[in-house]
């Protein structure tokens, strides 16, 4: 009788982990020099460095994906 390999392996768990900001909130990238302001505009899942976010600055033409560690709310 084979034993089936996949019956060692254990399923992978989903991460309970929630986002801190919603899409719209507005945020602080660290190590940005001049403490530009971006906006979320799309939940990421966690891409094996933590959970992940699409922002964007209102100078900038494009989007950059950011990870929570590096993000910091910004209060209005």
């Amino acid at each position: 009788m084979r034993e089936n390999s996949r019956t060692n392996h254990p399923r992978p768990v989903a991460s309970t982990a929630t986002h801190k900001f919603a899409p719209g909130a507005h945020v602080v990238l660290e190590g940005k020099s001049d403490d530009a302001v971006f906006k979320v505009t799309r939940l990421l899942p966690d891409g094996g460095s933590g959970l992940q976010y699409r922002i964007k600055n209102e100078q900038e033409g494009y989007e950059r994906v950011a990870v929570e560690r590096l993000l910091t709310a910004v209060r209005q």
